[in-house]
């Protein structure tokens, strides 16, 4: 769809009371970005103010006989996302670093070259971030160095203001993307096949990736409500590769009763996440201390996951996967258009 139906479509829905879809993002003000980020789930767990939007809520999701087997492939994807590339694992494991990534995308798709206000600076950069709760501007500005040193962004001198540099991803910062959303449609997929939204993001789809990235940012609120709706895997995300942990921990038990691992584990968990033995040992040390896994004394011999964690993990991903759905819904939406 050509920008200027975007923008037309975009005031139409934003003046709805039903709606806050196609925000043009450089209009909203810090208190309307705050209430994007307020959005609550209810019971069955959908998203409050996207009712008016036909996608899967969570429930459904994990109400589907294909649940876990959508379940696992999302741990499995995760498992394998990146491979063993250090600097991506380290950088894009970690929420704040994952999430100054994504909005840079994000913001990046709404970009028009003859409009100032849609250039990504950093200064909205860190406007956007802090609708995250994302505030510490030094982090901010050495995420963005990190990203130009590993090649995923560029920085182009402004125009209209030599003082100002605009943020560029480069193809390298689009691929990684495209395989993050190819990882989170695949269960998807999985689940609902044949829909062209899925088929297009696990194809790493160009136009579908810029399609659903200018709508994420007007989906900020949902991010952030699956975010505080699931404390349990918010803990492991907070930490260094501790999602990846967490997908080695999920898949090593996976069939297993109890759900033990064998020795070893906190070993093989290091080589799949690019950490040392230690970390591990002190992320699975933590855990036991929250009740979320149990430790063999003596220590190393097996972690079990306890059912609290393991109920965790599926209802993040149902949330996760519901989320992923309303957004793709809107994306086909636009391109529709």
């Amino acid at each position: 769809m050509q920008r200027n139906k975007l923008v037309r479509f975009s005031r139409h829905l934003n003046r709805t009371s039903t709606t806050r879809a196609f925000h043009r993002f450089e209009d909203v003000s810090d208190k309307d970005l705050s209430a994007m980020v307020a959005t609550t789930n209810d019971s069955e767990g959908t998203f409050s103010g996207w009712a008016h939007v036909e996608y899967r809520s969570a429930a459904e999701i994990r109400g589907n006989p294909s649940f876990e087997e959508a379940h696992d492939c999302l741990v499995d994807g995760l498992l394998s996302l990146y491979g063993q590339n250090r600097v991506l694992l380290r950088g894009l494991m970690e929420f704040v670093r994952a999430v100054s990534f994504m909005v840079i995308v994000c913001l990046d798709a709404l970009h028009d070259a003859e409009n100032p206000s849609t250039w990504v600076t950093l200064a909205r950069l860190r406007t956007s971030l802090k609708a995250m709760g994302i505030d510490d501007a030094r982090r901010v500005a050495n995420i963005v160095n990190g990203l130009e040193l590993d090649g995923f962004l560029k920085r182009e001198v402004s125009p209209v203001d030599r003082r100002i540099h605009i943020l560029k991803p480069t193809e390298k910062m689009l691929a990684t993307d495209r395989e993050w959303l190819a990882v989170f449609h695949a269960p998807l997929a999985l689940l609902y096949p044949g829909e062209p939204a899925f088929e297009a993001a696990t194809a790493r789809d160009p136009t579908y990736q810029a399609a659903y990235r200018r709508i994420s940012l007007s989906t900020l609120g949902v991010a952030d409500q699956i975010s505080r709706n699931n404390p349990i895997i918010g803990f492991f995300l907070s930490r260094n590769v501790g999602i990846r942990v967490l997908m080695a921990l999920a898949a090593t038990v996976r069939g297993r009763s109890p759900a033990r691992t064998p020795p070893g584990f906190y070993t093989a968990a290091a080589e799949r996440a690019g950490v040392s033995r230690t970390h591990v040992s002190n992320l699975m040390r933590e855990a036991a201390e929250r009740g979320l896994v149990l430790l063999s004394n003596p220590a190393g011999e097996y972690v079990e996951m306890l059912p609290a964690l393991q109920e965790a993990l599926a209802q993040w991903i149902a949330d996760s996967l519901s989320g992923v759905d309303l957004v793709s819904t809107l994306a086909m939406d636009e391109m529709r258009r």
